[in-house]
């Protein structure tokens, strides 16, 4: 009999042990559940832009929340009591049915235990989502997008017209050689299908002009000049000197001399506009700017008054333009209190051309005399363009709107809003993306005419993609989607309807990112989910 016992002991102890081994191992194995957090952090954020675009479409009021940090927390527990219970008696008397006068002599034996065991496991994250209401994060997302980001976008190869349809709030045109300064504004809107149109159409020149971006070195005077003295120094003079010498240098700072009077100067990076020459030849339909116009030609400060290369517009000659019109002292493609712009410039034949049968259409169908480009004003003219960028609240804004004018146009018919990709340098669009032509899906087209006067075509293929575009209620598949005010919201999880959607979201994610600092984020309350417990 005590071998029956321990026999049972043992099986239990082992049964309980072996449940709480094997609930360390899987609380050990946490890979799976990091992996599962990364994936239910992406959609978080994801969801969370998508969210504030839906709010823009519906002209809402935005929310931003981030998911600011994740734990994953995990535990298992077990107890174990063994025994069991055995009553018998010894003789067996009631089977011979012999009952005996005392009862207690009868039971010589009576064997009592008891038994059980408890086990749970309980897993779960514990998650930060701040709400960012703060003065510096507002600040920093209604900041135009500096243009330092947009060369960096541009140098990692993105679809240049993606970025500036995203980026470019609008771009102001000023005829400075015209007695009468005439001047438009192509907005960048595309709740205004002229207006939209007539911006791609510039748009589309500028790219095919090879607009670009760089980074400049500039030195900028730092202090008085410092007179220049030809005493001979002794050997302490000299050795602090050289000290001097060595502590500007480690700020950052040059010393220059212009023969009588030494100043120093700090070296900065700029970021501009500029536009890229493919080969040896610069792009005649420009109509023959100043070198400075053109990537790797930017001129320091200290030496703005280089003379141009021969055949080129001067500075001088450039800033009288301007003059007549506006402020001469803007630098080439050099950001300045918002904007940046270039001086001296032609559009050519072909994009008037395009602008003028973009019009025919609007003015047929009732379009106001302001919002027609005046293409006879600015033939044969030198302008001078200038940008104007977008925040990041203002691209939200902006994706709502394209939104909104294929979900719940306010007048006319559904629209998609497409950008171009694949663009060459040298060539011109004719016509716009036509949504309704291609289905709203991506197209390939081969219709480009060359720049500068040549007739022939640019067969090579460009595309027309869907800049961003959600549906309601899809079905099943959908990457991404979102439900708001009782609709559901989603990304097409066919590519040739979904196009850069993604691709837009990563970039203002990334945007909403640099524009938010660890230092930025207000103190939140830590919300708490503990799950998966099984007994």
């Amino acid at each position: 009999m005590g071998r029956r016992r321990g026999t049972l002991t043992a099986a239990a102890v082992l049964g309980i042990a072996s449940f709480v081994l094997a609930g360390c191992a899987i609380v050990d194995q946490f890979s799976g559940r990091a992996v599962e957090y990364n994936l239910q952090a992406e959609q978080a954020t994801q969801q969370a832009l998508l969210l504030n675009v839906i709010r823009a479409s519906l002209r809402r009021p935005m929310q931003f929340t981030s998911l600011q940090s994740i734990t994953g927390t995990a535990s298992a527990n077990a107890s174990v009591s063994g025994g069991y219970t055995n009553t018998h008696q010894t003789p067996y008397l009631n089977p011979f049915s012999i009952i005996p006068a005392n009862t207690n002599a009868a039971l010589a034996r009576l064997v009592t235990g008891t038994g059980g065991a408890t086990a749970s496991m309980s897993g779960g994250p514990t998650f930060t989502v701040p709400v960012l209401d703060t003065q510096e994060f507002y600040q920093g997302i209604l900041t135009p997008v500096s243009h330092q980001i947009i060369d960096y976008y541009v140098q990692q190869g993105y679809p240049q017209q993606l970025l500036m349809d995203l980026f470019i709030a609008k771009i102001e045109v000023i005829s400075t050689d015209s007695p009468t300064c005439d001047r438009f504004t192509f907005h960048n809107a595309v709740r205004n299908e002229l207006q939209i149109g007539q911006f791609k159409a510039l748009a589309d020149y500028l790219l095919g002009s090879g607009l670009s971006t760089e980074r400049a070195s500039d030195s900028v005077p730092y202090g008085p000049p410092i007179s220049s003295v030809h005493e001979p120094l002794n050997a302490s003079d000299t050795a602090k000197m050289v000290e001097a010498y060595s502590k500007v240098s480690a700020a950052g700072l040059d010393i220059r001399s212009d023969g009588q009077n030494y100043r120093l100067q700090r070296r900065t990076s700029r970021y501009r506009f500029c536009f890229a020459l493919r080969g040896r030849n610069k792009p005649v339909w420009l109509g023959a700017p100043e070198d400075e116009i053109y990537c790797g030609h930017f001129r320091p400060s200290q030496t703005t008054g280089a003379r141009p290369a021969s055949g080129q517009r001067s500075t001088t000659a450039a800033a009288a333009d301007a003059g007549l019109c506006g402020p001469a002292s803007r630098r080439q493609g050099l950001p300045e209190e918002g904007t940046s712009s270039f001086q001296g410039v032609k559009l050519s034949d072909a994009v008037l051309q395009r602008i003028a049968r973009l019009q025919e259409g609007a003015a047929a169908a009732g379009a106001s005399e302001d919002e027609l480009f005046p293409v006879h004003r600015f033939r044969n003219r030198h302008v001078t363009f200038r940008f104007q960028t977008r925040s990041v609240e203002g691209i939200l804004y902006y994706l709502g709107e394209i939104t909104r004018q294929h979900l719940t146009p306010e007048a006319g018919q559904s629209r998609v809003a497409q950008t171009k990709t694949s663009l060459h340098y040298g060539s011109f669009p004719p016509e716009d993306c036509d949504p309704f032509e291609n289905g709203g899906r991506r197209q390939e087209k081969t219709d480009m005419v060359r720049l500068g006067g040549r007739r022939e075509r640019d067969v090579r293929p460009y595309y027309c993609e869907n800049l961003f575009r959600l549906e309601t209620n899809p079905g099943p598949g959908s990457f991404l989607s979102v439900q708001y005010d009782g609709t559901t919201y989603a990304i097409p999880s066919e590519p040739a309807l979904a196009g850069r959607s993604l691709q837009v979201l990563e970039l203002i994610k990334q945007l909403m990112a640099l524009h938010t600092s660890a230092k930025q984020l207000p103190s939140s309350t830590v919300i708490s989910i503990i799950g998966g417990t099984s007994q």
